[in-house]
């Protein structure tokens, strides 16, 4: 899987750049508890903060397969050397900031999107953990 991230980066142009920033977390070990407890803690600040966004909560606090094997990563986007931050408060960013770092970096946000599909990646359909660039390797 490694390999089709660095085709994907290969497919880019020289000033974007693909940076691994979440991958496999074994499900036992000692954060375990620390990462069940704060799951719930966010689950619970996220409800009391975005109420019309309940409905995200599972897509959102999963463990999205990161557990499972290597096979679920999370991308970050390098943009003439400088990371873009498009979810600068995690997925408490607002849907409305979400949109504005969209629109900012749409043409970079779109080029590694595709070039991550051709890959044989599918990116996660919510629109946050898309921000985070959650996609799983298919193939």
């Amino acid at each position: 899987m490694l390999a089709r991230l660095l085709d994907a980066q290969r497919q880019l142009p020289p000033t974007i750049q693909l940076l691994l920033t979440r991958g496999y977390e074994p499900g036992g070990g000692g954060l375990g508890r620390f990462r069940g407890l704060s799951r719930r803690l966010g689950i619970a600040l996220f409800r009391a903060c975005y109420p019309r966004r309940h409905d995200e909560v599972a897509a959102i606090f999963g463990t999205n397969g990161h557990d499972l094997d290597g096979r679920h990563v999370d991308v970050s986007i390098v943009l003439d050397g400088r990371r873009l931050r498009l979810l600068p408060l995690g997925v408490f960013t607002s849907l409305p900031l979400q949109q504005r770092r969209i629109a900012r970096h749409a043409s970079a946000i779109h080029a590694v999107k595709q070039a991550l599909l051709v890959c044989g990646f599918e990116i996660h359909p919510n629109a946050t953990e898309s921000l985070q660039i959650h996609c799983d390797y298919l193939a």
